[in-house]
């Protein structure tokens, strides 16, 4: 029997999830079922409320939610005649119009895909066409980038569309101010609103939708194409099914309930990750859903301080982000003067840097960290909630689910040995969209091969070491950028750091550091003697470039990808 076979992490797990195994009849086969069920407990509890940065705020409750995208799910039907499986472009920051459009599309058989608001038109046009969208719903914020992309392509023309705007919902005068407000701030930016074609807004929909005939409720496999960052190239298209998600949010549930840190209708998250993000999607958006909490949505979490007034106007117990969320929080006065009293807060998309997990425990409480990606439908491992937590470490897999560790030949290696990641459950989605060869290489007899470099150990906790693409070898030795990262990161004067590897005529590759700093007058050679004193020769960066910022996705994981090409510009001129 292999060392993973034993499940070395059992032992470690509440009794409770011993032998954990998931039963069908636990899942639900459509996640329209999850509002149904949560609305008949909360009626009139507030689901969503958008918090604006002016200090702005807009419920819905459970019922409303229901209703609306009942409405919503008519109009789909019924006048824009769209059929089950048809795909329904999501194009939207945090908002409330997204879940009612969610819900909506899989009351009526419809596929979803979410699309980054920020894409450039080259990435959307890329997205609609590979994903066969029939209907795109955009925020007007971003509908001119939609007006390009059909200028270029007749066959997008016929795409139906409803543009969604964050002053919808609001009463007057506070719906007009809003509009104005983002009228001014567009011409700041040399954008306009005005479009050049004819939409629909989704309050023209949900008046239309009114009218007519009930929808007819159709039940579809398929519950969304969530496509990845596409680092490594053109995004891919993930495959994920209602049961997908489903059992993504029953096991992690059931997780945090079996080391008493569960959630219910009194609970408050706040969202400031996008829900187009599959983490904040499964997590933030449904599990917290059927739990019945109250949802805090931030349409844009840029800067910080736009979270200042959901923390001033509601008791947030829940907290989920990527490390610089957090670190961004903490070098906000406001939030460091009166942190709030959270149960939890959850790190992902990005290692979570020991510098500010210290500092976070010290001022809030602690984060516990997770690993997961687009093809697990959000989470595969995650840290216990417990007293002691073991830094570094993304904890065990989600009950239901397995891991395993893999050396280039496929062999399973011992415990404490690093290799590839291997994850089997009911989370892993059913392939990639259009691409058979990447599914083949990529999901092998039941195993997700993730492409991430980890070990564990003999208590069964797993850590993540690196991406195997962002592996640096200088003169044959393995060096891992998170652990580089997290040494940079515990100077004072650091505020972000991110490491690549660039060819090097002696030792193949050598580590080159980007830093960002709050302090001018800090110098290389300071930051290389920091290297010195923590880290190992081969280990120490051998060239540093600070920069004013780090590119960042819209999460705000950094991008290693974008330095690496900045680099490659370089050379190549």
């Amino acid at each position: 029997m292999s060392h993973y076979a034993q499940r070395p992490w059992e032992k470690n797990l509440p009794i409770s999830l011993h032998g954990y195994q998931l039963k069908p009849d636990q899942i639900k086969s459509n996640l329209a079922e999850l509002l149904t069920h949560t609305t008949a407990q909360f009626s009139q509890s507030p689901a969503f409320s958008v918090v604006l940065p002016t200090g702005l705020t807009k419920s819905l409750t459970f019922q409303e939610i229901d209703d609306l995208s009942s409405t919503f799910a008519n109009y789909l039907q019924h006048h824009l005649k769209l059929k089950k499986g048809d795909v329904v472009g999501l194009q939207m920051p945090n908002s409330l119009q997204y879940p009612i459009a969610v819900f909506a599309c899989w009351k009526a058989g419809l596929i979803i895909t979410n699309i980054n608001p920020l894409y450039t038109a080259r990435e959307l046009e890329y997205q609609l066409i590979d994903s066969a969208a029939t209907a795109l719903i955009v925020s007007d914020l971003f509908l001119a980038t939609f007006e390009r992309v059909i200028q270029n392509n007749a066959q997008l023309q016929s795409l139906a569309l409803v543009t969604a705007s964050l002053s919808e919902f609001f009463d007057q005068p506070y719906q007009g101010m809003i509009a104005q407000k983002m009228q001014a701030d567009a011409e700041a930016q040399g954008r306009s609103l005005k479009p050049s074609i004819i939409y629909a807004t989704f309050t023209d929909a949900l008046e239309i939708g009114k009218n007519l005939e009930q929808y007819i409720p159709i039940q579809h496999d398929i519950a969304l194409y969530q496509y990845t960052g596409g680092t490594t190239g053109r995004s891919k298209g993930a495959i994920i099914s209602h049961q997908n998600v489903a059992s993504l949010v029953k096991i992690t549930g059931d997780y945090l309930h079996a080391h008493e840190s569960g959630f219910n209708h009194n609970d408050c998250i706040l969202t400031a990750i996008p829900l187009y993000h599959i983490f904040a999607f499964s997590v933030n958006f449904l599990m917290f859903f059927e739990a019945g909490s109250h949802n805090l949505l931030i349409p844009s979490p840029r800067p910080v301080s736009n979270l200042k007034p959901a923390f001033e106007k509601f008791k947030v117990t829940w907290l989920t982000g990527v490390d610089t969320l957090y670190a961004g929080l903490l070098a906000e006065s406001w939030f460091t003067a009166n942190p709030p009293k959270l149960t939890c807060s959850i790190s992902g998309g990005t290692a979570l840097r020991p510098a500010t997990a210290e500092h976070w425990k010290a001022k809030v409480g602690t984060i516990i960290e997770g690993f997961g990606m687009t093809e697990t439908s959000c989470a595969a491992l995650l840290h216990p909630p417990i007293r002691e937590i073991r830094q570094g470490s993304v904890g065990f897999p989600l009950p239901g689910s397995d891991i395993k560790i893999v050396n280039e030949q496929g062999h399973e290696v011992r415990l404490g040995e690093a290799g590839e990641l291997c994850i089997k459950g009911p989370q892993i989605v059913l392939g990639y969209l259009n691409r058979p060869t990447e599914t083949a290489e990529t999901f092998i007899d039941g195993w997700l091969h993730t492409g991430d470099i980890a070990k564990v150990d003999e208590d069964g906790f797993c850590y993540i070491l690196d991406r195997k693409k962002d592996m640096v070898i200088v003169s044959g030795f393995n060096v891992y950028p998170n652990e580089i990262e997290a040494i940079l990161a515990e100077h004072p004067d650091i505020i972000e750091a991110a490491v690549i590897g660039v060819p090097d005529d002696q030792t193949g590759e050598s580590v080159k550091a980007f830093i960002a700093s709050n302090n001018a007058s800090l110098s290389v050679s300071e930051i290389l003697k920091h290297c010195k004193d923590n880290l190992t020769a081969y280990k120490v960066p051998k060239s540093i470039e600070i920069l004013n910022e780090l590119p960042k996705s819209t999460v705000g994981k950094i991008l290693r990808a974008e330095l690496r090409q900045m680099e490659s510009q370089k050379y190549s001129n």
